[in-house]
């Protein structure tokens, strides 16, 4: 991979982080993420929405709950938005063995899992970046390989802390 395209990939994947952030703070509408990021997914496509049960810190502390007992990296997590949405930050362990053999730039797409936790309406929504964002921003085996590890160990996560 050239300098050039590898800037460009970084780029792509600044602009998306941010978009991420701006879409969960309620910045942009989401109808128009995918036109602000050409050649972006509908974000339909790239943030799974999970209704639950509890309240939204009962949530964070059930994620940070099953994290430690699966030996996953729980990174932390801040409140933002006056309060109102709570981002969390995980890393599994299997997901990142697949992806270091790539090289250390891959870091930038870290943590695997992006997690924001909010209140909409009367309801506790989790919305979570999708693994295949890696595999989008950074076509490779070993993102293919990643996402398929990511993809059903977020989905268990994700249907476990909900309730």
């Amino acid at each position: 991979m050239t300098l050039r395209s590898f800037g460009g990939r970084l780029a792509l994947m600044s602009a998306l982080t941010c978009l991420g952030v701006g879409l969960l703070a309620g910045v942009w509408p989401i109808q128009r993420a995918a036109a602000q990021v050409p050649g972006a997914q509908a974000p339909s496509d790239m943030i799974i929405i999970t209704a639950a049960a509890k309240e939204p810190d009962d949530v964070v502390a059930a994620i940070k709950a099953y994290a430690q007992e699966r030996k996953w990296q729980y990174l932390g997590d801040s409140k933002i938005r006056q309060g109102q949405i709570t981002l969390v930050k995980i890393c599994i362990p299997e997901v990142g063995q697949a992806l270091w053999p790539v090289g250390a730039h891959i870091s930038a797409m870290m943590p695997c899992g992006n997690i924001g936790v909010y209140k909409k309406d009367a309801a506790t929504e989790i919305a979570t970046l999708h693994p295949r964002y890696m595999h989008v921003l950074y076509p490779n085996p070993a993102t293919e390989r990643a996402t398929a590890i990511a993809h059903p160990l977020l989905t268990a996560m994700l249907e476990a802390v909900a309730k």
